[in-house]
């Protein structure tokens, strides 16, 4: 399959799984805490790594966010996802989805707190 194509049906399940995650799940381990960074399919699609950033910070100021608890919850919600995703967008596979964790925003986080303390 064209790459071309690939980008249109990730950017679409982006979207969905997005919209998803903010007006449907009800899940408190997830609700406002996650959001989707980056989605690759394989060319088969068969199957979609969906990346997911933790927002960073306290829920609550009792607890830290815990990303195994995290992780736990989103495991639990991708079969519903790939229903969702299945409802709306036409295509004759629907990937199945593998939940991985984006680190990313926090090591940017890390390294910008390093650099303004090397300033200061």
């Amino acid at each position: 399959m064209k790459r071309q194509r690939l980008a249109g049906i990730e950017k679409e399940m982006s979207r969905v799984i997005s919209q998803v995650l903010f007006q449907e799940v009800k899940n408190p381990k997830i609700k406002g805490l996650v959001s989707v960074t980056n989605i690759k399919v394989t060319e088969d699609l068969k199957f979609a790594d969906v990346y997911f950033s933790i927002m960073p910070g306290q829920i609550n100021e009792e607890k830290a966010v815990d990303k195994k608890e995290i992780l736990e919850g989103l495991n639990q919600i991708k079969g519903y996802l790939r229903k969702r995703v299945a409802e709306e967008i036409e295509i004759r596979y629907i990937p199945e989805i593998r939940v991985k964790l984006d680190d990313s925003i926090e090591h940017a986080i890390k390294i910008s707190k390093l650099l303004n303390d090397l300033k200061g």
